[in-house]
């Protein structure tokens, strides 16, 4: 009997087809990665954060990417799980960041990106925690081989109020939709109110809110959100002037939004949407957030 066999160089080309073949779709990975897991991201200046991570199996090099900004209590590994289902049925990555409470102790450090310290005096951008989100994506990029030039960026609670500053304070950010969901309060587009409860005071250009109006965000209430939330920031009066609970404090953010647009004569690229009979959980928005994060 008579086996046809391969030359070396023949043999050469086809195994290295057949290894391009087996490789991952997420190419760059040395080694296949879980579907879920932790690393850690040191590629900025400031300190170290948690990474956790939902990779779907069918997961490609083109797969959307959704950065998760957690509530107050920094449940980085919690928000993931709540996640990883919608992210494998809809075959997306999600990257949550760990942000410890030990190293961004309060809401100046993280619901407000770092931008000002407890007195107000504006800190170097470069240590801002808003700094961390763009090297962050690029980092996962590196180690997994994906070939996404931008990011969806979705925020609940406190990490609803890192969002939507994230996109006033990093207007060239990769970002490609903001979802924010039940911020515990808001900076209010009120050149007369006090930064961080309106734009008094904060450090930013005279036409930066131009911009801020025009990024592709979404604001998810839930309408039983009815509680004021108890950190010093988000229980303050500054805050309840804004209104007695969550979900008002969010409605008068859209409604200042509008009249900042009409004001300006300016396209406002916001949009609200009211989830009913939810109250402050993010697992429950988050199945009405996926399709604001998705490409259209």
């Amino acid at each position: 009997m008579c086996y046809a066999t391969k030359s070396p160089v023949g043999m050469h080309l086809f195994l290295g087809n057949l290894v391009l073949a087996l490789t991952p779709l997420l190419a760059g990975a040395q080694s296949d990665w879980p579907s879920t897991g932790q690393y850690d991201f040191s590629e900025w200046a400031g300190k170290k954060l948690e990474v956790f991570y939902s990779i779907p199996p069918l997961a490609k090099a083109e797969s959307q990417i959704v950065i998760i900004v957690p509530g107050a209590k920094r449940n980085a590994q919690q928000y993931r799980d709540e996640w990883d289902q919608l992210a494998v049925a809809n075959q997306f990555v999600t990257l949550v960041v760990g942000a410890t409470e030990k190293d961004f102790p309060t809401e100046y450090e993280y619901n407000l990106g770092g931008v000002v310290d407890s007195i107000g005096n504006p800190r170097p951008e470069i240590e801002w925690l808003f700094s961390a989100i763009d090297p962050l994506f690029e980092d996962f990029k590196s180690r997994f081989g994906s070939k996404r030039e931008t990011y969806s960026l979705y925020g609940h609670s406190a990490g609803g109020g890192f969002v939507h500053l994230f996109v006033l304070f990093k207007p060239n950010a990769k970002v490609e939709t903001a979802v924010v969901a039940n911020p515990a309060f808001a900076t209010l587009l009120d050149r007369e109110v006090e930064f961080p409860f309106g734009l008094h005071g904060a450090p930013l250009s005279e036409d930066a809110v131009k911009p801020w109006l025009a990024r592709r965000l979404v604001l998810l209430l839930g309408d039983r959100d009815l509680d004021p939330r108890s950190k010093p920031l988000s229980d303050s009066p500054s805050a309840r002037r804004q209104g007695p609970h969550v979900f008002a404090r969010g409605l008068q953010l859209y409604k200042s939004a509008l009249t900042e647009s009409k004001l300006q004569g300016s396209e406002l690229n916001w949009r609200l949407e009211v989830v009913p009979g939810v109250g402050h959980s993010n697992a429950h928005m988050a199945s009405y957030a996926v399709k604001h994060l998705l490409p259209k």
